[in-house]
């Protein structure tokens, strides 16, 4: 082995100690934590996301947590990792959970959440430990897992990340029972040698061993499958290098290499020296001026014949294969990979005359000569592969398909064709009702910027948001129609609802979070909506089986509840103010939950206090209406008699659990600090107490002056009179002693008749 390489390995070895204390399973490495029944084995599904079923459970994170709370074990409630039996999803009982992670699950990228494995639940955490001043390192991510039944939490990292924007995946890599867990992860500006200012590298961490590989060294672009967030393979690209320039200049090329988690040879070790690469430096004092670590396999190598100055360019050992030196016009390329998904790397070339991005494609496996067979004669499958990184891979019957969401607002469908080209482009549409095109909007433009947020292939819905800013809007489609079907006039036919995108209910969802999990014919989401803004928990949305035109129907019972408050019982005439004081936000005070026995005492309050001929603050009518609308009684609320059972209390439809629910608990401060924004935001606030006017304030402005005089005059006459007394004091004290000699001065002759200590004689 190079002494270069040996130096690189051993620096590595540092650096992963810097960077994280790996965990030998003992005993004492564990946290200690109560034993938590049932059977959780079984298949998983949704790994990676904040919510993940096995078997009979759905693990997630309740709530989004701020990485800088308080985290000590035990400690979190809000971003801890939970479970719900699915039993109890169907059964609406959501408060029956279980914490089986008592830390907060926490990353702020979202491309990788929770992982189960085996018996094994993994995640990211915010790190407790605390530097040389007692300062907790929570910008520190530490890489644990726990055991599904709660016990076993690890004390130490696996790895522990500097900071939490890093991307990872979990993941098993090996065959049968030789399978093992490793995170992948990116790291970022990290510095393996003192000198440098830092680069981006790809790791693999064996959570069985504690070894950390350096993958790739000094890597471009990294892309994970974004359909298959377990899939071990992950593709990346790598600048080929002139090290006789000062700086390293990199060739107007690059390359392409895939590789897997359980890979730990670097291909290239022992072949780079001054001989084999142009101004390799070798012979340094360190031996390791040049770095160049590279585990993985070449997929496409950029070089060409000729630089655009019509050099030839001279082949490396990075550069394997055959070139086709027949092309002489050959210019190299510059690769970007914009996502790896359904067993396909996606990826844009360009030139250095050309800088149109084409989209390209490439299996998993394909035999490619990396040199000779990656040129022009590539057909590219898009003209424009800017926002590909964004595209949603489908299949509908035989055909295979991207969903994308545009800037305008609205989401496309593209079909592959028997060449594996996308269809045409948007310049290029033919009429509805023309020719089949294979182009086309399965969501119509609309003001704000479209996102897709989840994709439910085995129904065929995609769901997105158009609203952009700070929350995501949750909507749906069939995308598998015609162009015909999402025609206007067909639509208004009703010919398949669900070709008709519908809204679902208000809910919002926090952006730049995870998305919204459909699991099992539920929507988890991590809930911005009204009055649930400050504190994104988890609610749930109940499917039922529902198609867009029930969904429809729901939508227009729940907007029904705001209308009959504003309108019916805003309606001044049938409800004076008089007589229904403070009506309206007393019933949206009992939509979302208010407490009835709280606001009754509250009422008597706040009418006791009232001046004595004042309107009551809340009449007897006001809160008989809150009973009303609780038990759905009365002309308005009749619609509404429809009853679920959530959380074991009966709901009628004018209720928000009715529709969807809080999944899991909220922490004590939470509860409470929900329970006064409800209080704030619909009930009448106390008159605030007037401050008591002293007797100095109700003096006019002539009678205060007269008492600053008179004060200051007796101020005066006491500082005088002190200065007096104690010029007096000091005199009588000077005569004090020779008084006091003349007292004491006794005849202390020893005459034993004589007691000198008898006061009496």
């Amino acid at each position: 082995m190079s002494k270069r390489f040996t130096k690189i390995i051993c620096a590595l070895t540092a650096s992963t100690f810097i960077i994280g204390a790996v965990a030998v399973a003992g005993c004492s490495d564990y946290y200690s934590a109560p034993k938590l029944d049932g059977d959780y084995s079984g298949e998983v599904a949704s790994n990676g996301g904040f919510a993940v079923a096995k078997g009979n459970y759905v693990y997630y994170i309740n709530g989004v947590e701020d990485g800088t709370a308080l985290n000590d074990f035990g400690t979190p409630v809000k971003g801890a990792i939970y479970r719900v039996a699915k039993d109890n999803l169907e059964k609406r009982n959501y408060s029956e959970v279980e914490r089986v992670v008592p830390s907060i699950a926490y990353s702020s990228n979202y491309n990788g959440g929770i992982f189960i494995y085996g018996d094994r639940i993994y995640y990211g955490t915010p790190s407790t430990a605390k530097n040389s001043d007692g300062v907790v390192q929570n910008s520190y991510l530490d890489m644990k897992s726990t055991k599904l039944d709660g016990t076993e939490t690890l004390k130490n990292a696996y790895v522990s990340f500097p900071s939490a924007a890093y991307e990872y995946r979990f993941v098993e890599d090996g065959e049968g029972e030789n399978k093992t867990v490793y995170l992948l992860y990116v790291a970022t500006d990290e510095k393996l040698y003192e000198e440098e200012t830092g680069v981006k590298n790809l790791h693999s961490y064996n959570t069985a061993t504690g070894e950390d590989t350096l993958l790739a060294y000094n890597v471009a672009d990294v892309v994970f499958d974004s359909e298959d967030k377990t899939n071990a393979r992950v593709y990346y690209t790598m600048s080929v290098y002139d090290y006789s320039q000062t700086s390293n200049t990199a060739y107007g090329y690059n390359q392409l290499y895939t590789v897997t988690a359980k890979a730990t040879e670097d291909k290239f070790a022992g072949k780079l020296n001054k001989d084999t690469v142009k101004g390799w430096n070798d012979d340094s004092a360190d031996g390791a001026v040049d770095r160049y670590v590279n585990c993985g396999d070449l997929v496409l190598d950029g070089i060409g014949y000729s630089d655009y100055l019509g050099n030839q360019l001279e082949l490396t050992p990075f550069n394997t294969g055959e070139r086709n030196d027949n092309v002489t016009n050959d210019l190299s390329y510059t690769y970007t990979v914009k996502q790896y998904a359904n067993g396909s790397v996606y990826y844009t070339r360009t030139t250095s005359l050309n800088s149109n991005a084409y989209l390209f494609s490439l299996a998993d496996g394909a035999e490619k000569q990396p040199v000779k067979n990656n040129r022009a004669d590539d057909t590219a499958i898009l003209n424009d592969g800017s926002a590909a990184d964004g595209y949603k891979f489908v299949t509908v019957g035989n055909k295979s398909a991207v969903l994308a969401a545009g800037s305008a607002g609205g989401i496309t469908i593209n079909y592959f064709d028997e060449n594996g080209k996308l269809g045409k482009e948007p310049s290029d549409l033919v009429t509805v009702g023309g020719k089949p095109n294979t182009y086309y909007p399965v969501v119509k433009a609309n003001a704000g910027t479209a996102t897709i947020l989840n994709v439910d292939r085995e129904n065929n819905f995609v769901y997105y948001s158009v609203s952009g800013g700070s929350e995501y809007t949750v909507n749906r489609v069939d995308y598998t129609g015609t162009p015909q079907n999402y025609n206007d006039a067909t639509l208004s036919a009703e010919a398949n609802e669900n070709y008709d995108p519908v809204p679902i209910l208000d809910l919002d969802t926090a952006s730049g979070w995870y998305m919204p999990e459909i699991i099992d014919d539920y929507i988890l989401f991590a809930s911005t909506t009204r009055v649930m803004t400050s504190y994104k928990y988890i609610m749930v949305f109940d499917l039922d089986g529902m198609d867009n035109s029930a969904i429809r129907e729901l939508n227009d019972k729940y907007d029904g509840i705001e209308e009959t408050i504003n309108d019916v019982f805003g309606n001044t005439d049938k409800y004076p103010e008089k007589t229904y004081a403070n009506l309206k936000n007393t019933l949206w005070y009992a939509f979302f939950n208010g407490d009835y026995d709280y606001l009754e005492t509250y009422a008597k309050e706040l009418n006791d206090a009232r001046e004595e001929d004042a309107n009551l603050i809340y009449s007897d009518e006001t809160l008989a209406e809150f009973k009303n609308f609780r038990e759905a009684k009365g002309e308005a609320w009749e619609g509404y008699a429809d009853r679920k059972t959530v959380n074991g209390k009966e709901v009628y439809a004018n209720d928000r659990d009715y529709y969807y629910s809080l999944l899991g608990e909220m922490s004590e401060k939470d509860v409470k600090a929900y329970a006064e924004s409800l209080q704030t935001n619909f009930l009448v606030a106390k008159a605030e107490e007037e401050p008591a006017i002293g007797w100095y304030e109700g003096l006019s402005t002539v009678e205060k002056t007269f008492f600053v005089i008179g004060m200051c005059l007796i101020g005066a006459l006491v500082i005088g009179g002190g200065v007096w007394l104690t010029v007096y004091l000091v005199r009588s004290k000077r005569k004090q002693p020779e008084e006091r000699r003349r007292r004491i001065k006794v005849d202390t002759t020893d005459d034993k008749s004589v007691d000198v200590y008898d006061y009496n004689e």
